[in-house]
This record gives structure tokens, C-alpha cells and sequence, in this order.
């Protein structure tokens, strides 16, 4: 079912962005959608710079926005690492609609995500999280992206 929304211009342009850019420094690691009046918008960028800057992994700023009673997309340049493969990067596109949130807000992005989702071409892994306990430590998104991942932000994910 479709909700109506639209995707604003500037999702795809910043997402052409974060394809392609992959200085050290410029390459973007996380980006932040919300709904604002009927359309999808970026409302947080994170390049590599500004996690130097604030003294945080991806992961952790990832998991930050993952708040009580809201939703929004993410959009997240994992690092990880698997075993006998070395490490690798994927584009990983989530749905964060906490089981607090209005229900009426999350009936909205839920309708919503495909609309956003199919304009992404090239996401490796789509993950849908209601509750902080589904991804609060790198060890829960390792166990998505599969049995051999090893390190998730260069954190360990092995006992």
C-alpha cells in the first residue's frame, strides 16, 4: 500500500554521493530520513570528517538515532569484517519505527519505505528495527549481515 509520500531530490543526489565518494575523509557514513509534510527528507549527513571530529564510530551515531517513540530511514556505509574474506563495505538501509512511536507515524513510513528503498539501487542489506534490544551492540547487526562477521567498526563480534 502505497502512502503517498514522496522522496525530495536531494535523497537521490546525496546518495550518488555516497556511492561514489570514498576519500577517507568526505566519504558519507550515515545519513538520516524523516517524513515531513508527505516528503522524505535528508535530515542528518555524516561524512567520515565529522565522526573524527566527534571521536565516534558509525555504528554508535547509527545506533544513536535509533530513538523511543520515533521513526526514520538510515542509510549506513558499514565497515565489517568476515572470516577468511577480509574486510568489507556494504550499504546497509534501515527502517527504525519504535514500537512506541504513533501508530498512525509508523503505518506511514512502513508504507513508505519501498518508495524510498527502490530509488536506492545498490543496497546490500535491508533491515527493519522496532526496539533498541533488535541491533544494541554491534554483535545483534553482525548476526544480520551473516554467520561469518567477524568485527562490525573494527569491534570484535566473536566471544
Amino acid at each position: 500500500m502505497a502512502s503517498g509520500v514522496k522522496v525530495d531530490e536531494e535523497v537521490k543526489e546525496l546518495f550518488e554521493t555516497m556511492k561514489l565518494e570514498k576519500s577517507e575523509t568526505e566519504r558519507i557514513r550515515l545519513m538520516v530520513f524523516e517524513i515531513v509534510k508527505d516528503l522524505i527528507k535528508v535530515t542528518h549527513v555524516y561524512k567520515q570528517k565529522n565522526l573524527n571530529e566527534m571521536n565516534v564510530d558509525a555504528f554508535k551515531l547509527f545506533k544513536d538515532h535509533l530513538m523511543c517513540g520515533r521513526c526514520c530511514y538510515l542509510l549506513y556505509d558499514c565497515h565489517f569484517e568476515k572470516a577468511e574474506q577480509g574486510g568489507q563495505e556494504d550499504l546497509i538501509f534501515a527502517m527504525w519505527a519504535h514500537e512506541e512511536a504513533p501508530l498512525k507515524m509508523k503505518m506511514v513510513y512502513a508504507s513508505s519505505k519501498n518508495t524510498l528503498k527502490d530509488m536506492l539501487k545498490g543496497i546490500k542489506h535491508a533491515f527493519e528495527f522496532h526496539d533498541i534490544g533488535d541491533c544494541s551492540c554491534e554483535v545483534d547487526l553482525a548476526a544480520k549481515l551473516g554467520k561469518t562477521v567477524m568485527s562490525v567498526e573494527g569491534h570484535s563480534c566473536k566471544p
